[in-house]
């Protein structure tokens, strides 16, 4: 079979770990790169081997030698890129999250025709823990599901970073904050691990900016959240919690849960060193209580794939990828029910 013909558009850190696992995939041939600071991609490319470099998206979207891309941007400068990649015909693999809002993500779908395009919010589903879990959730061992449970919060550290990045908590260059920054992945995984059941049906929510004595700490001029907190009403009865923060005045905090009504999962879903990082099971025995199970730790290993090689399988084997644009709609329905619902200050359909 024919190796896929890959171009990386966009050479900033995130870049690093799409073209290393692209030279570590033998279905991929990484023909270029393409960055608006020539410097940052010639650095890529002299880095990663990749032969040609472009200084700009339309040079390497008209290079008819590649048939797939990633985008490696922030959504804001991001998807007026992947529209045209589409309108070339490309595969995408667009970087997290999708896009900044609802409509976007409905106009690639439009415009995908027999295209692959996938979401890398689905990192975190590439692993031995989420495989793990995942199984546990068929066997039926936790009955009924009750609650998704994800609360991940982050102090302020000593010192802040003195260049913030300036799309991090911006609504215009991001489409949000730390919700569109990192929840995706948790989004991403709870669905995954439940088999994409869970349909959100209406959001109750609220978020903060940065307070103002951490302000150092993000870009001048940022306008979203950098702490959010929302319930969402889902089908079947079951319901999901969530919060984030980040550079906050909380003790560090992180918990992804799956309560059932006879067993609950408590999850792993971003390894970190110092902090425990199994898949426990905990089940209710009659005359015993609670009795936790350890079904995964560290160590036990990860499968082989990842978000490059998911991509390029889904290209080759004409089916779709772990997060096409259907699931990714789904994930962004909810960010904006929960931007939408602080906005409004009641609750919103989903």
């Amino acid at each position: 079979m024919d190796k896929v013909k890959l171009g990386v558009i966009g050479c900033g850190v995130i870049s690093a770990s799409h073209l290393d696992l692209a030279n570590k995939c033998p279905m991929v041939e990484v023909v270029a790169v393409a960055d608006l600071i020539p410097e940052r991609a010639h650095s890529r490319a002299q880095t990663f081997g990749v032969p040609t470099v472009y200084y700009n998206d339309e040079d390497l979207l008209n290079d008819e030698r590649i048939e797939a891309v990633v985008l490696a941007m922030p959504a804001g400068v991001r998807t007026p890129v992947a529209f045209k990649a589409l309108e070339r015909g490309k595969h995408v693999l667009l970087e997290k999250p999708v896009a900044s809002n609802v409509h976007e993500v409905e106009k690639m779908i439009a415009m995908r025709r027999d295209r692959v395009v996938g979401c890398c919010s689905s990192r975190m589903t590439f692993s031995g823990h989420a495989q793990t879990a995942a199984a546990c959730v068929r066997s039926g061992v936790l009955g009924k599901i009750r609650l998704l449970r994800i609360r991940a919060v982050h102090p302020a550290g000593a010192q802040p970073n003195p260049e913030p990045p300036p799309w991090r908590e911006s609504m215009q260059l991001n489409g949000g904050g730390i919700l569109v920054n990192w929840s995706c992945y948790e989004l991403d995984y709870l669905m995954h691990i439940v088999g994409w059941q869970i349909c959100p049906k209406a959001v109750m929510a609220q978020w903060w900016p940065v307070a103002e004595k951490m302000s150092a700490y993000v870009a001048a001029g940022s306008d979203a959240d950098a702490h959010y907190t929302a319930m969402i009403l889902c089908n079947d009865g079951v319901a999901l919690s969530m919060e984030r923060a980040e550079f906050s005045s909380i003790s560090a905090d992180c918990a992804w849960e799956i309560i059932g009504t006879d067993a609950s999962l408590h999850l792993p879903m971003h390894i970190r060193k110092g902090v425990p990082n199994s898949v426990v099971l905990d089940r209710f025995v009659p005359g015993e209580g609670i009795v936790s199970e350890t079904l995964w730790e560290p160590g036990q290993g990860d499968p082989d794939e990842n978000v490059i090689t998911d991509f390029v399988q889904a290209i080759q084997e004409h089916r779709e990828p772990r997060t096409n644009l259907e699931r990714a709609l789904v994930l962004q329905k909810i960010t904006n029910g929960i931007y939408g619902s602080a906005a409004s200050g009641s609750s919103v359909a989903v």
